[in-house]
């Protein structure tokens, strides 16, 4: 268990100066970006995030699983030549059919951006690739690395372009730069295995597309309904209503899951690594011990930042983005439920994977897509609101993913009843710590003081848990070492 904390650390450390930069950096951005510029990027990311999902056919996931690094290279190979096939075909889709995809969407303006789906396509395909491949080698340094150089260069350009011109095309290039830069820093650390890479042939390809078929097969479409159903709200919303209304959500949606993302992505790919090993017998240990323990953090680590989102949300928003974005505050209060929940199951769900259960992971994600376009259908036809759509998709998202959880928990041995008595322990304590700020801000105190208070109860919170988690307690001291040696 020390090893996988010492690489999530090395993940999360590593990337986290370039996270608080990044999200220093958003408050800058709503005040360049208007709101419907906001929106058309973020239909563009989920235009992209779509087509991403689809262009490896989930074969990156099947990197990690081979016994042998010929057999992953393979795969790896593979997956890239897929990448780069549906990126020119998307590439000529763009540049044949814009105006018909402008209508489809219904989302004037969007046209003349559309030519940079086929570069994101590729470059974040090949990111998938690279990404997998390292961790498989145990490379976490290089990954956290391609992270700061993705979030860095990335704002860099998104703050640079508006100079000369203000409008969705620095979001969108910036996106693009970003990714284009990190492939190029990831390249460093595989260059290592170019022997292996040359052992790679078409014979060996095709018997191991064959071999890990149940990914394209049940896990492409899968993953691809799982990326669909968090984007389904953009289309919808703009649909029903506005691109406004679509950058008031991606804010929203953006604040609250970019750092839980990290943290969640970063356990979630050493989760894998480990499992995988262990399931091989390639290391010692018991899967059961070590879903029970990630778990039990992901609660634990998860469990307060909700709590303070509840309540001062549309204050924070206010404050850091402009008075604006208050609207953004209302919408990050009704997804957080189902977003904490999506952050404790995401690093585990890859056991769908390593127990070979990816047709039960299919039939959850298609009913979990069908359930939110229909939530938000009735929701945008009757509800008259974004607030009542959006509250409806939450709902939704709560009762899927508290299903999926529990089957996760039972598929690995663990009692379901343990893991509960967890999270009410965890909640109460935020609860209690969190109620001085409750007083203050029925007593309409200045916000500063509100920051200040909750400044001050946040290490109160993870004093308590870390007395009460040894485990926990070494995590976080080599986590705050790691982050000083990175400064």
């Amino acid at each position: 268990m020390s090893n996988f904390i010492s690489n999530v650390l090395k993940l999360v450390s590593g990337s986290v100066t370039a996270q608080i930069l990044g999200i220093l950096l958003v408050p800058l951005i709503t005040r360049i970006y208007s709101p419907d510029d906001l929106g058309i990027f973020q239909i563009f990311l989920s235009i992209s995030d779509i087509l991403i999902i689809f262009s490896t056919f989930s074969y990156q996931f099947a990197i990690m699983l081979p016994k042998t690094e010929e057999d992953s290279a393979n795969i790896a190979f593979l997956t890239a030549i897929l990448v780069t096939i549906v990126s020119l075909f998307t590439a000529l889709i763009v540049l044949l059919l814009p105006k018909d995809v402008e209508n489809i969407l219904n989302t004037p303006g969007i046209s003349k951006y559309l030519i940079y789906i086929p570069a994101i396509t590729f470059f974040n395909g090949i990111f998938f690739v690279q990404n997998y491949w390292l961790s498989r080698k145990i490379r976490f340094g290089v990954i956290a690395g391609s992270r700061i150089v993705n979030t860095v260069s990335t704002k860099a350009f998104q703050l640079a372009i508006p100079l000369w011109n203000v409008s969705p095309l620095g979001l969108i290039a910036g996106y693009v730069a970003g990714y284009g830069c990190a492939d190029l820093f990831m390249l460093k650390g595989v260059k290592n295995d170019l022997k292996v890479f040359r052992k790679v042939s078409l014979k060996r390809i095709k018997e191991m597309a064959i071999e890990y078929k149940n990914f394209p097969l049940y896990s492409s479409w899968s993953t691809l309904a799982n990326t669909i159903s968090p984007q389904v709200p953009t289309f919808l919303l703009a649909y029903y209503y506005s691109t406004s209304v679509v950058g008031y959500f991606s804010l929203a949606n953006q604040v609250v899951n970019m750092p839980m993302g990290l943290l969640g992505a970063a356990i979630q790919q050493v989760f894998f690594q480990k499992i995988s090993e262990v399931k091989n017998g390639n290391e010692p240990g018991d899967v059961k011990v070590i879903v029970r323990e990630v778990y039990k953090k992901l609660i634990l680590i998860g469990v307060f930042p909700m709590i303070l989102l509840l309540i001062l949300g549309e204050e924070i928003f206010t404050f850091a983005f402009g008075a604006s974005w208050y609207i953004s505050g209302v919408y990050m209060k009704i997804l957080v439920p189902w977003i904490f929940l999506v952050f404790l199951s995401s690093p585990i769900s890859t056991l769908y994977s390593v127990y070979d259960k990816q047709g039960v992971w299919f039939t959850f994600s298609m009913v979990l897509l069908i359930s939110r376009v229909v939530a938000l259908v009735i929701g945008g036809t009757y509800g008259g609101s974004p607030e009542f759509a959006l509250g409806l998709f939450s709902f939704t998202g709560v009762l899927f993913w508290l299903w999926n959880n529990a089957y996760l928990l039972n598929l690995a041995g663990i009692n379901k009843r343990e893991s509960v008595e967890v999270l009410i322990k965890y909640t109460i304590i935020g609860s209690i710590v969190s109620i001085p700020l409750i007083l203050l801000q029925v007593l309409s105190v200045n916000f500063y003081l509100i920051i200040l208070a909750a400044v001050i109860i946040t290490p109160i919170y993870y004093g308590i848990t870390l007395h009460d988690d040894p485990t926990f307690k070494r995590m976080f001291s080599t986590f705050i070492v790691n982050v000083k040696n990175k400064i």
